[in-house]
């Protein structure tokens, strides 16, 4: 089968369905990884392509009007949708975002059908941040600094302001987004939530009931003592730590490339998938 893989770089820094395109390609699939930066080389049956200054110049490409099939990523959907069109295939979007589950945690509702791919290091864009020494590390995303500066101005506390770097992290502190979120479950990281939307809090609720994080509500008003303190109860608490792990575990299984391919090889061989509307 003929598969167009279109990607963005992730907010990572990094292509998120590489390996999904690499193992299809390593299963017979003939793969064309197709984005605007420079990917490099890829596994077997994987022909790294990059376009011009849009998407759609893919359009111009002789050899891609055969393809069976467009992959994207979510950050490339849309136009995705429009190539798909143009050649009348399926449209799959795969992502770095959770997939329904029956273990309870939050998860991608925006797109139909959608699979789940857990990003790999290869096809890095950059990463230049480093941790120093052994400072803890606090990892904000998404909610306003002004209250973190001023818990964590004072303290041994280093404190980075992305979604690039859970590795490091020994506490995430997210308002809940489903993005941040299912970046910190695949990561492992115990998380601080504090949400400011219904899905937010609908989020922040899951988290907690898996056991992985502790809510905090109106973090604009919350004392820079006491957030400081939650923030430390997390980075000691051994009994989140090891929930978060096992979710991470879990996360790892429903993501890993085999289970992505499988997916997607589903999808493509089952009943015909809607067109792209």
């Amino acid at each position: 089968m003929d598969l167009l893989f279109l990607s963005r770089p992730a907010p990572g820094h990094r292509y998120p369905t590489l390996r999904l395109a690499e193992e299809l390609g390593a299963r017979g699939h003939r793969v064309t990884f197709a984005s605007g930066e420079h990917v490099g080389s890829a596994g077997p049956g994987v022909r790294p392509i990059r376009f011009g200054r849009s998407e759609r110049s893919l359009l111009e490409v002789p050899a891609l009007a055969t393809v069976d099939a467009v992959v994207a990523d979510p950050r490339a959907a849309a136009v995705a949708a429009d190539l798909a069109r143009a050649w009348d295939v399926p449209l799959v979007v795969a992502g770095e975002n959770l997939p329904p589950s029956p273990h309870g945690w939050p998860f991608e509702q925006e797109h139909d059908p959608y699979v789940f791919s857990l990003p790999g290091t290869r096809g890095a864009v950059h990463n230049p941040w480093r941790r120093l020494g052994l400072r803890p590390v606090l990892l904000v995303d998404g909610p306003p600094i002004g209250p973190v500066v001023r818990a964590f101005g004072e303290t041994d506390w280093q404190v980075v302001v992305s979604d690039t770097e859970l590795p490091h992290a020994d506490v995430l502190l997210t308002d809940g987004r489903l993005g941040a979120v299912s970046a910190g479950l695949r990561a492992g990281v115990p998380m601080l939530l504090a949400p400011t939307s219904v899905r937010e809090a609908a989020h922040a609720d899951r988290i907690a009931a898996l056991g992985a994080g502790t809510v905090v509500a109106a973090l604009a008003e919350t004392h820079a003592a006491t957030l400081r303190g939650l923030v430390e109860r997390l980075r000691a608490d051994e009994v989140t730590a090891a929930s978060a792990r096992r979710v991470r575990g879990l996360v790892t299984a429903a993501g890993a490339p085999a289970a992505a391919a499988d997916r997607v090889a589903d999808l493509l061989a089952g009943p015909p998938l809607a067109r792209a509307a």
